[in-house]
């Protein structure tokens, strides 16, 4: 019997950290190895995970380090992305974050027939550390290089599928997800602190992180990793943990007494789902992809980012009230566990790179 062909997906990922990074790691992990032949193109940062290596260490998977992160190297990971694509002939390509969105259409041959997928993990138009003038650039790109080269958007979230149609009817969404076995709710032992994660950059509004904390001077605040706008972090209540291994992040994360994110733009937050696995109630900007998680006052608390105020009460409330954290954790831990299974999106990822129609 002639052995079947295997389909060859090639990954373009400019954001090799944080949530993009776990999410491609569980994706490509995950797919079934005797199906699925699995090429990544990454770009590192300096919170690039240090064990890349062993993460991905499968006789399926393949990596390469191409740099994608500043002007300077556009051209050649355009050129590199190019001569991958003619060497290794995928069946499809996915491709994360607005940058690759972009060098790897402009990479592709005139003649690729390859099936081309794009997940944003969060619209570069959609940011708010720029003004309207720059936004409405990036929605203009986006627009652009779709025109040029077509691709299917695979929206991590309802809310990021909406604004994909305002660039393309063809969109579909597959839920970020993590695998909730790794998370264990342990309700009765809390440590003191009010707990994020994620990189210290515009993304994730360290000075509100900064501004809440120092309203709230009684209480002990941790960030969980490291970055450009670490200084912003200056409340004498607030630990910095520095980058961390992703048991040691996922400890700090279940031994919190809450979990509170600040960020101005999101996709689906990873780290949200983990908190939340982990039985921890969330309080959260009221943002596209935190919408697709928090039904306010059930599962978590959403909190307009321009108040101090409302996260503040917020995360008073809660602090009066074991009872009421741990009835929102629970109810948290349990839709994670219901909408966002790692198994249910990566079948569904295999039905995407197989050509199937959802």
């Amino acid at each position: 019997m002639a052995e079947t062909k295997k389909v060859r997906v090639l990954y373009v990922v400019e954001s090799f950290s944080t949530g993009v990074y776990a999410i491609v790691r569980d994706i490509a992990c995950n797919l079934d190895r005797n199906s699925f032949d699995i090429h990544i193109l990454h770009s590192l940062r300096e919170d690039s995970p240090k064990t890349i290596e062993q993460d991905f260490n499968q006789d399926n998977i393949t990596l390469f380090s191409i740099p994608m992160g500043s002007l300077k190297a556009y051209g050649k990971a355009v050129k590199a992305i190019r001569s991958h694509i003619s060497s290794f002939a995928p069946d499809a390509i996915h491709l994360h974050s607005s940058k690759a969105g972009v060098l790897g259409r402009l990479a592709l041959p005139k003649r690729q027939k390859t099936r081309i997928f794009y997940s944003p993990h969060g619209f570069s138009f959609l940011r708010e550390d720029v003004g309207r003038i720059k936004r409405s650039i990036f929605l203009s790109l986006e627009r652009l290089i779709h025109a040029y080269r077509p691709a299917t958007v695979i929206a991590v979230s309802n809310g990021e599928a909406e604004h994909a149609r305002r660039i393309t009817g063809n969109v579909i969404t597959i839920n970020n997800f993590i695998d909730t076995k790794q998370f264990t709710a342990r309700r009765g032992q809390e440590g003191p602190y009010i707990v994020t994660c994620g990189r210290i950059s515009p993304q994730k509004n360290p000075a509100l992180f900064n501004e809440i904390a120092m309203t709230l001077p009684q209480e002990q605040f941790m960030w969980i990793g490291d970055g450009p706008l670490r200084d912003q972090l200056t409340a004498a209540n607030i630990t910095v943990t520095g980058l961390l291994s992703r048991p040691e992040a996922i400890q700090k994360v279940m031994e919190a007494k809450l979990y509170m994110q600040t960020s101005l733009w999101e996709g689906m937050p990873v780290s949200i789902l983990e908190a939340m696995a982990a039985g921890k109630a969330v309080i959260a900007s009221d943002i596209v992809g935190n919408r697709d998680l928090i039904q306010d006052g059930e599962t978590g608390y959403l909190c307009d980012t321009r108040s101090t105020e409302a996260f503040s009460r917020r995360v008073s409330e809660l602090l009066r009230s074991k009872e009421k954290r741990f009835l929102i954790g629970a109810q948290a831990e349990a839709f994670v566990s219901s909408h966002h299974d790692m198994r249910k999106a990566v079948h569904t990822y295999e039905r995407v790179y197989y050509g199937d129609s959802l």
